[in-house]
């Protein structure tokens, strides 16, 4: 990460990104509370939905599963995209049934277990088969750009899912604003949009490297959401504490969703 003795905004420099750091730091022994609450929202917004979404997108999937699982039976298609090819290889060797890339099994028994589904060892693997034959691209993009995934995906998917990524490009507010813009202009009027951010946090710890936050707030995320052409009386944003993270530069998670009511340029 840049710093500055200037006070000019900090960028993220993920050269130093390790995708097994991060599995490690934050996943691979529980599935910590804010990860539940996380996955609890976004299944009760999935479950809400009138009939099951045509083609989803995580976008900043970093090198991790659990969103992908929790969506797999509520998209006929989704595609994952991330900045770094590093953690696209983790994804496609979990993908390829891999069992050097990470256990996420914790993760699958909390989402089938939040379903209200019987927990057992073929439900899991049942549930970790129809991720794997739900999930049809990996894609490499940058939020930065004007269109992420080509024009060719505007106004393309039913459900978009980002969670950590968009508010750790740069601290810098404005750029956060411009990525939300582009990442967001791919979901398809009448869509729905599941978004996680850490709240009001300038930076986290990843092993012992420390990457940018936006600095959001709820207001910044309601705010974003109806200058981008999603219906106001959709939009839910909420905080769910987390004290226990304040060592990692953190002690909240922003949660939200919307719903697309009309494209803007």
């Amino acid at each position: 990460m840049v710093d500055s003795s200037s006070g000019a905004p900090l960028v993220a420099d993920y050269s130093e990104w390790q995708a097994r750091d991060y599995y490690k730091t934050y996943y691979s022994e529980v599935v910590l509370p804010d990860e539940q609450a996380v996955l609890r929202y976004q299944l009760e917004v999935m479950r809400a939905a009138p009939e099951r979404f045509g083609r989803a997108l995580e976008y900043g999937c970093g090198p991790t599963l659990h969103r992908a699982i929790a969506t797999a039976p509520y998209a006929f298609r989704l595609d994952m995209a991330d900045w770094l090819a590093d953690n696209l290889v983790a994804v496609r060797d979990w993908l390829a049934a891999d069992a050097d890339n990470g256990d996420w099994t914790r993760f699958t028994r909390f989402i089938l277990g939040s379903e209200g589904r019987r927990l057992d060892a073929t439900r899991i693997r049942q549930r970790e088969a129809k991720t794997r034959k739900v999930v049809r691209g990996l894609y490499v993009s940058d939020a930065r750009w004007r269109h992420p995934l080509g024009r060719e995906r505007d106004a393309f998917y039913d459900l978009l899912v980002s969670g950590f990524c968009l508010d750790a490009i740069s601290s810098d507010k404005r750029v956060w604003r411009r990525c939300m813009r582009n990442v967001l202009s791919m979901v398809a009027p009448g869509g729905t949009v599941i978004v996680h951010f850490l709240h009001k946090c300038r930076a986290y710890k990843v092993g012992n490297r420390m990457f940018p936050g936006s600095n959001l707030s709820v207001d910044d995320v309601a705010r974003v959401f109806e200058d981008l052409g999603f219906a106001r009386d959709s939009v839910d944003a909420q905080v769910i504490p987390c004290p226990d993270n304040a060592k990692y530069g953190y002690a909240g998670i922003l949660t939200a969703s919307a719903r697309r009511e009309r494209v803007v340029d």
